[in-house]
């Protein structure tokens, strides 16, 4: 009889369990995928959080966290995040809304849009490159505006 009693004690003890709050949506941002450098993927991904990248992508990755290319990756295509960090090889383009970090081991052939970027001695990288036109939703202030004003400024001959 000593057994039902301990069943009926753990079958109180479910509902309880039952009870738990919600995941918030925040953790979510802060969950890491990893893509396997056995893994090759063709199409889109999109969705919230990071991922780190062994293996390849064809197509598209557009994404509201961080982006890790790393070492062994090869992609081509389109990579759009908030972040993004290259150690692989990319022949494409990347759009970071707030930074682009290439490593001394990133190939990168094609396009980066981004507000900053940094480059590590060693890395490669040709193509083009375009700055100040993509900024984080909450700095398209005036603080946006005013930035480009001065640089439109100078490039225009003044008339005499």
């Amino acid at each position: 009889m000593g057994l039902f009693g301990k069943r009926k004690e753990e079958s109180k003890s479910k509902p309880v369990e039952s009870k738990s709050k919600p995941v918030p949506t925040e953790s979510a941002r802060n969950e890491t995928t990893y893509i396997g450098k056995n893994l090759m993927i063709k199409g889109r991904v999109s969705g919230n959080g990071n991922i780190i990248i062994l293996g390849g992508l064809d197509g598209e990755f557009n994404l509201k966290g961080q982006i890790k290319i790393a070492q062994p990756a090869d992609i081509k295509g389109e990579v759009k995040a908030d972040v993004i960090s290259v150690n692989g090889s990319v022949q494409g383009s990347l759009n970071a809304q707030q930074r682009v970090h290439l490593d001394q081991t990133a190939r990168i052939k094609g396009k980066i849009v981004t507000p900053r970027l940094s480059i590590t001695e060693g890395a490669f990288f040709e193509g083009e490159i375009k700055m100040g036109g993509r900024a984080p939703q909450a700095s398209m202030s005036a603080d946006g505006a005013a930035s480009a004003a001065p640089v439109q400024s100078p490039t225009k001959p003044s008339p005499k």
